[in-house]
């Protein structure tokens, strides 16, 4: 176990990061907040900052995209590293990899929200029917890209579920956890290697 040092992370990477802790690729405690929050980012932003209050005798690790209008705010602080990305699909698939598909009009799907999208969706988003969420992600997106991080059954009913009600046809995009591993491997060598 690393001394000292603690992940403060969205539940977008739970599966994942849970995986690397059974494997003992990760000796980081890590404590979750609700992804859901990301739909309110003033909540966010408070839960964040008294789990921040709450650990702030441990270098902290933030494994969060720009959630909240205050994210780089906490990167000002030193003992607390952050994950570079714009959201937690930047985080997971690299730059270079989440620019491609977004600049080819995906709209992607990670595997807790696919679990989700009902919640995220309709109760969140208020697209209370197929027509209205239809409306809106076909005009702003060309494709639905699940993407199969391996942790999870990929569950094809629920899928073609989702690909319906936003009207947008599903590609999977099989990937592997390594550019998370990575982004992990560096915050923690950042951390341990702070005064």
């Amino acid at each position: 176990m690393q001394p000292n040092i603690i992940i403060i992370a969205c539940s977008i990477f739970k599966y994942e990061l849970e995986y690397l802790k059974s494997q003992h690729r990760l000796d980081v405690p890590v404590v979750y907040l609700n992804s859901m929050l990301h739909m309110h980012p003033k909540k966010l932003q408070e839960l964040l900052d008294a789990k921040i209050a709450e650990y702030d005798h441990y270098k902290i690790i933030l494994l969060f995209g720009d959630c909240h209008a205050r994210m780089v705010d906490y990167e000002k602080k030193p003992d607390i590293s952050r994950a570079q990305g714009i959201n937690c699909c930047e985080i997971f698939l690299g730059s270079e990899k989440y620019r491609k598909m977004r600049n080819d009009g995906a709209f992607i799907l990670l595997p807790e929200w696919s679990i989700r999208w009902k919640e995220a969706f309709v109760d969140y988003m208020g697209f209370n029917t197929s027509k209205s969420a239809q409306f809106f992600m076909t005009d702003m997106h060309k494709k639905l890209v699940y993407v199969d991080t391996g942790f999870q059954d990929i569950n094809q009913s629920l899928l073609d579920e989702i690909s319906e009600y936003v009207g947008l046809p599903l590609e999977i995009y099989h990937t592997s956890i390594a550019e998370l591993e990575n982004v992990l491997n560096s915050l923690i060598n950042s951390q341990q290697n702070k005064e």
